[in-house]
């Protein structure tokens, strides 16, 4: 890390491709009989956990050099896997995996690492169960999980809070029922599920935060092109706007409104950052300019913007820390419940460095003042890898190295990420 230290970071890169996509099209592939072809997938941890999944059920995936080939007899001809299921430290895996299992009426047992041991699974459980399956969770709430087979019937369920991960499990577990399966949101959370659901022929409809899907007809194979994931082009965005004389172009990567609030927040704190789309065909795709910027505004974000960043909240709480106004994060709850509990270890780690935060159950204010890192400051990654890549975009702004006590989570959604910072400092 010290070689990326007095620098300038300029030029542009295509950041490793979209995590959630990469993750829905490998399930989608496995339930629609034929041959899907995955472009440009993000090969991480988090993806190959899935891919392992889908073929325990029977698929098969050939993994070329930027390309996935699913190949699949389809869902009903799919079965059971012969041991238990593991997804590694992917709630995404975890949760949507549990709704297509109960969709297909199969037997399984799902688990994953000590982080996903701890993470909340009844918010799945519950409006499955409504739909009639048998799930049995360790003290009610966390995993393993334990699928027994049923048959499921279609409902109409109101959404107690936003979260895209129990919409598209309880989406899978529609699929095959018979009937209309209706889904109310709050507010919107991120639509990658019904956009390609759509893609691949499902009889599916979204409009005015209701959700409409007519089980019983069968997926049709799909090929699918994977965007650039927008949670991980915020760590280079962010470095750019933050570090003086930097300027860095991210090529190819979604712009999906569902996911891009984070480009809502710097346009609020009037940074230096142009967005252009240059497709709007299924998943919207496009290239963000972000340049350096000085005395930037502060902002207070709530409500429905919040499912639309949740993920990049860790970072934008390293660009709040750098602004001329408090910059306030509510209803951001959730993210007491990821890797780790984000909002905790935020405040815990960028307090070493003098940043000042009054803190709250469901998110935080940062206060305007002088960010001050000592040399080699040891701090914690939670193996974490937002955690982790912010602290490193923290330690380049402000030219000192740090001590993090393990890097290794990076490679969960962002491999290269050190490689990418290295070629923008070369092109300095």
């Amino acid at each position: 890390m010290k070689s990326l230290m007095n620098s300038k970071f300029n030029g542009t890169l295509k950041v490793p491709g979209d995590k959630s996509i990469t993750h829905r099209a490998l399930m989608f592939g496995a339930l629609a009989a034929g041959t899907t072809r995955i472009h440009y997938p993000l090969t991480s941890e988090d993806t190959h956990r899935t891919l392992e999944c889908m073929c325990a059920l029977g698929a098969e995936v050939e993994q070329k050099e930027g390309e996935w080939v699913v190949t699949s007899p389809g869902a009903a001809q799919l079965h059971a896997p012969a041991k238990t299921l593991y997804t590694g430290n992917s709630g995404t895996t975890t949760r949507l995996l549990t709704g297509l299992i109960a969709g297909l009426g199969l037997a399984a047992e799902i688990e994953g690492d000590e982080s996903i041991a701890k993470r909340p699974m009844d918010r799945i459980q519950r409006p499955l169960a409504e739909m009639g399956a048998d799930i049995s969770l360790k003290d009610e709430k966390y995993p393993p999980i334990i699928i027994r087979p049923s048959r499921l019937s279609p409902i109409s369920y109101t959404m107690p809070m936003a979260s895209a991960q129990v919409k598209s499990a309880i989406l899978l577990a529609a699929l095959y029922t018979e009937g209309t399966t209706v889904i109310h949101e709050p507010s919107p959370s991120r639509n990658h599920t019904e956009i390609m659901l759509e893609q691949f022929g499902a009889d599916i409809s979204a409009e005015d935060g209701v959700i409409r899907l007519k089980g019983g007809n069968a997926l049709s194979a799909s090929d699918v092109t994977v965007p650039g994931d927008i949670s991980s082009a915020a760590f280079p965005i962010v470095l750019a706007v933050l570090k003086p004389g930097s300027s860095i172009t991210v090529e190819n990567v979604s712009l999906n409104s569902t996911r891009s609030g984070i480009l809502d927040v710097l346009e609020m704190m009037g940074a230096d950052v142009r967005v252009e789309q240059t497709s709007s065909e299924g998943e919207a795709i496009g290239t963000v300019h972000a340049s350096h910027t000085p005395n930037l505004k502060g902002f207070d974000i709530s409500g429905d913007i919040i499912p639309r960043l949740i993920d990049e909240i860790p970072i934008i709480a390293l660009l709040a820390a750098y602004s001329t106004e408090a910059c306030t994060v509510r209803d951001a709850d959730e993210l007491r419940y990821k890797e780790t509990d984000r909002i905790r270890a935020v405040i815990d780690e960028l307090s070493k460095f003098g940043i000042s935060f009054t803190e709250y159950e469901d998110g935080f204010t940062v206060h305007p003042g002088q960010v001050s890192i000592e040399e080699n400051t040891p701090v914690k990654g939670y193996n974490d890898h937002r955690i982790i890549m912010m602290l490193i975009i923290s330690s380049i702004i402000s030219d000192t190295p740090i001590e993090i006590d393990d890097v290794s989570a990076i490679d969960i959604s962002y491999p290269g990420f050190m490689e990418d910072l290295e070629k923008l400092r070369k092109e300095a």
